[in-house]
């Protein structure tokens, strides 16, 4: 089973003590459309878990709903809703929410914007949005002398202000090669999902090994650390 975030909730109600779950907005498991299922709950006298189909608008094929540790006190939340089966939705590498990171606030949501399209199965603004998303990187990553530059003379640039090895250097070079197609439309080499799917995870190895690793092997390190100390 997968999890859907709240943010995908488009429409709940209050049933007594239980905040219901009624739409969500999301990738069909079978036909991968991003489409809305309307979740019918049918709610027992006694239970600890619900279950609901519903089928998809786009292919009419069923997906099932489960949705439990819903909180049956006075506090009105939200419990977790899961799809079975998984659906072919790409996430986010991180809830940048709940996990420390030193990516700004503008890269995440052109991440997120990329992951949004790449969703909906648009492959073109895919590429574009993931070639924007690389030089917001550089952008970020370079002193100003270096951020006049084009794309690719900036990625030649990062090894002198950022410990990259050569495998992350490749798979950034790949990256704008792969931008180049979506940007120029080339109708022969336009961007196909299976591109756009391998731009997608080059970026999210770049923001892993840049963004967030550092932050976590330095949490690690001063927990260690702090246990030497003790």
């Amino acid at each position: 089973m997968q999890r859907i975030e709240e943010k995908y909730f488009t429409r709940s109600q209050q049933h007594g003590k239980i905040k219901l779950v009624n739409s969500v907005d999301y990738n069909c498991p079978h036909c991968g459309r991003n489409v809305n299922f309307a979740i019918g709950w049918s709610i027992p006298t006694s239970h600890l878990s619900l279950t609901a189909k519903s089928r998809c608008s786009g292919c009419g094929e069923e997906s099932k709903f489960v949705y439990i540790d819903y909180d049956l006190s006075d506090k009105v939340e939200y419990g977790k809703l899961y799809i079975h089966p998984d659906s072919k939705r790409r996430n986010s590498i991180i809830d940048f929410t709940k996990t420390e990171s030193t990516l700004n606030h503008g890269l995440q949501t052109a991440y997120e914007s990329a992951l949004n399209v790449y969703n909906v199965g648009e492959w073109t603004a895919t590429s574009v949005l993931c070639r924007r998303l690389l030089e917001g990187i550089t952008q970020d990553l370079l002193p100003d002398e270096n951020k006049k530059h084009n794309l690719n003379k900036r990625l030649t640039e990062l090894p002198n202000h950022l410990d990259l090895q050569k495998p992350i250097l490749t798979l950034a070079d790949a990256l704008r090669k792969g931008g180049n197609l979506g940007a120029h439309f080339d109708l022969d080499k336009t961007p196909d999902k299976k591109i756009a799917s391998q731009m997608l995870d080059l970026l999210d190895y770049l923001i892993e090994y840049i963004y967030i690793l550092p932050k976590q092997i330095d949490n690690l390190h001063n927990e260690i650390e702090d246990l030497n100390n003790k």
